[in-house]
C-alpha cells in the first residue's frame, strides 16, 4: 500500500511539473540563470585564490632560500670578525711584549 502511494505522489508531482505556467517557468529559468551566474563568479573567484595561493607558496620558497642565504652570510661574517679580532689582540699583545722587552734592553745596556 505505502509503495502504490509513494508512486502515485510520484506521478503526480511529475505531472504537477510539466503543468507549470508560462510565469512559473520563467521564474526558474531566472532562477537557472542565477545560478549560473554565481556559479561562476564562484569559479573566477576560485581560480583567483588559486593562483594567489599559488604566488604566496613561491613567494614563502623565495624568502625562505633569502633567509638561508643571510644566515649563512652572516654566519661567515661573524668567522671574519673573530679572525679579525683574534689577529689584532695577538698584535696588540706583540707590541706590548717588544715595548716591553725593548724597555727591558734599554735598562739593561745603558752604562
Amino acid at each position: 500500500m505505502d509503495l502504490r502511494d509513494i508512486r502515485e505522489h510520484h506521478q503526480a508531482s511529475q505531472r504537477a511539473r510539466i503543468e507549470l505556467t508560462s510565469l512559473e517557468q520563467e521564474v526558474n529559468e531566472d532562477r537557472e540563470a542565477n545560478l549560473e551566474r554565481a556559479n561562476m563568479h564562484l569559479e573566477r573567484l576560485l581560480d583567483k585564490s588559486d593562483k594567489d595561493l599559488a604566488l604566496l607558496k613561491h613567494m614563502e620558497f623565495h624568502y625562505r632560500a633569502q633567509n638561508i642565504s643571510a644566515k649563512a652570510r652572516i654566519k661567515s661574517l661573524k668567522a671574519k670578525l673573530r679572525k679579525a679580532t683574534r689577529r689584532e689582540k695577538e698584535a696588540k699583545e706583540k707590541d706590548r711584549l717588544t715595548i716591553l722587552s725593548e724597555a727591558s734592553l734599554a735598562q739593561h745596556v745603558t752604562p
